[in-house]
């Protein structure tokens, strides 16, 4: 499986997949910083909070939708996978090596808006209501509980195009799951469970607005978050396997 993650990261060498690493990032960080601008110096200082947030919610819901639907389109314009049939290789394997790759990849997004915001932090007084650690640890749990969405993503992308699985991964989330997350059954939709997390950890609404002096952050949110990322990842994962071997066979 480690010559077939290699493979594809040389596959994607000269893709669009290696220069989104930093696009998304920058975006999502000078978006941030020029909404936060607007609203005063006060506002200014919650730009760490206000990437999180954003991040969350829509940024890295975009950068597994992209990079599963690129990695997709990819192979099927050069071998629509033909490669792999003439090669004496476990076909659920090569999916699960798909899933790692853009799960790497996705981390790495993640490690370059730390960095970022590490930078930030150092010119703005940012974070405010939250620490510099507890934003690092953030985006990690981010980055966690969306993993369910790279099986997912591959699958859906596979069986219809890139753009239709970009817009499935954006608006659902953005339109269906803020409006979920205020429920209290908010764990039943998937696309929640990195959202909700947001809350105990930046002291931040959903909406973007801080929570008030007497919040009490719940942290078992997080372990909700976390543990049915866990079980949901596992699940599309092997689904998402059993589908590839059948399609490409």
């Amino acid at each position: 499986m480690k010559k077939i993650i290699l493979s594809n990261l040389l596959k994607i060498k000269n893709s669009s997949i290696y220069k989104l690493i930093f696009i998304f990032p920058i975006i999502a960080c000078t978006l941030s910083l020029l909404f936060s601008a607007l609203g005063g110096e006060s506002i200014l200082r919650l730009t760490s909070e206000t990437s999180l947030n954003q991040w969350g919610i829509i940024w890295i819901n975009v950068i597994i939708a992209v990079n599963s639907g690129l990695l997709n389109k990819l192979e099927k314009d050069s071998n629509k996978y033909s490669i792999y049939l003439s090669k004496d290789v476990d076909l659920k394997k090569v999916e699960y090596s798909r899933i790692i790759l853009i799960g790497l990849v996705s981390l790495v997004t993640s490690f370059i808006l730390g960095l970022m915001l590490v930078i930030i932090s150092l010119v703005l007084p940012t974070p405010s209501i939250t620490t510099l650690g507890k934003v690092l640890l953030t985006i990690l749990l981010i980055w966690f509980t969306t993993l369910w969405q790279i099986p997912f993503s591959l699958w859906l992308s596979r069986k219809t195009n890139l753009y239709f699985v970009i817009i499935i991964n954006t608006t659902v989330p953005l339109i269906i799951g803020t409006s979920f997350s205020l429920l209290d059954e908010w764990y039943y939709f998937p696309y929640d469970w990195s959202m909700k997390l947001l809350e105990p950890m930046t002291g931040m609404r959903i909406n973007g607005i801080p929570f008030g002096t007497d919040f009490v952050p719940d942290y078992s949110q997080v372990l909700v978050a976390i543990g049915l990322g866990i079980l949901f990842f596992i699940l599309l994962t092997e689904l998402a396997a059993i589908s590839f071997k059948r399609q490409v066979k």
